[in-house]
């Protein structure tokens, strides 16, 4: 048994070396698209997180009838601080209202009116799976149903812009990830028809003396692994190099704290194997059915 496995084992090595441009041709382009899909996860995690950090920037801002009394306005307050989706709330009376009256126009409202006509009100802050503008939209409806509420709205243009980047962003990532993973397919798949057509001789030979598709495929799908586990290779090699490029060329210039997902190896040797069998499957499927 493992002087079968052996022989089969140097098989799949013999094969490779005699086919080493279309190998060398079918790993590199496994590099290129597990590079491709890295830098498409690095930058949607990274971009996805940043999106998160600035929309937790914003809030929903509640503004409540002017007649309505203190007591009652601190009820409401605390009715909407309950509600899902909302993380963390401010309070804020008529004396909170002037101070943020004067710093933003750098006026008194009592001195310029003589009272103090601005409502009550709160400001809730939004927890992190609500923090879109559909699920902020549908909370700021609810609100508004309350009574006692007279105002509820949030920066809805800003978030929507920011959600609509994110996905516009993993739209195009997706469709050319699929594109070069259905290149990469082609290719190792081609790679594995070659060396098979070469060796056709070899196969009939083989199938005369009794040996199954199954052992004369084991080779084939060996050479595929290899192909899959040398370009997951070259594509750590190339990221660590365009770390490294970054770390030397922009961090002294522009220090932007970036996100470096843990799987990212796992990821490459996973995907690079599975390019790598569906490729095998496909050139070997045409010969060896």
């Amino acid at each position: 048994m493992i002087s079968k496995l052996l022989f089969l084992l140097s098989e799949s090595f013999r094969a490779l070396f005699r086919a080493k441009l279309p190998a060398a041709i079918s790993s590199i382009t496994i590099a290129i698209a597990l590079v491709i899909f890295s830098l498409a996860y690095f930058s949607y995690v990274n971009l996805l997180g940043y999106s998160y950090k600035f929309k937790s920037k914003y809030r929903i801002e509640v503004f409540f009838h002017n007649d309505l009394a203190t007591d009652d306005a601190r009820e409401l307050f605390n009715t909407i601080l309950i509600s899902d989706g909302i993380e963390q709330g401010e309070f804020i009376d008529k004396e909170k209202a002037s101070e943020l009256f004067k710093s933003y126009f750098h006026e008194d409202i009592n001195e310029i009116i003589g009272e103090n006509p601005l409502p009550m009100g709160g400001r809730y802050d939004i927890a992190t799976d609500y923090r879109n503008s559909n699920k902020m939209r549908r909370m700021v409806r609810e609100i508004r149903r309350l009574e006692g509420v007279d105002v509820a709205s949030f920066q809805q243009g800003i978030i929507s812009r920011v959600d609509s980047i994110v996905e516009n962003i993993l739209g195009i990532s997706m469709v050319f990830g699929i594109a070069i993973f259905i290149i990469a397919v082609i290719l190792v798949s081609n790679t594995i028809r070659l060396i098979i057509h070469a060796k056709q001789e070899t196969i009939e030979t083989m199938h005369l003396l009794g040996a199954t598709n199954s052992f004369i495929r084991f080779p084939f799908v060996i050479e595929g692994i290899i192909q899959g586990v040398l370009g997951a290779g070259f594509s750590l090699l190339i990221l660590y190099l365009l770390r490294s490029l970054q770390s030397y060329l922009l961090e002294p210039l522009v220090n932007i704290p970036l996100v470096e997902p843990a799987n990212l190896i796992a990821y490459n040797f996973i995907f690079g194997l599975l390019l790598a069998l569906i490729g095998s499957y496909r050139g070997i499927s045409k010969y060896l059915p």
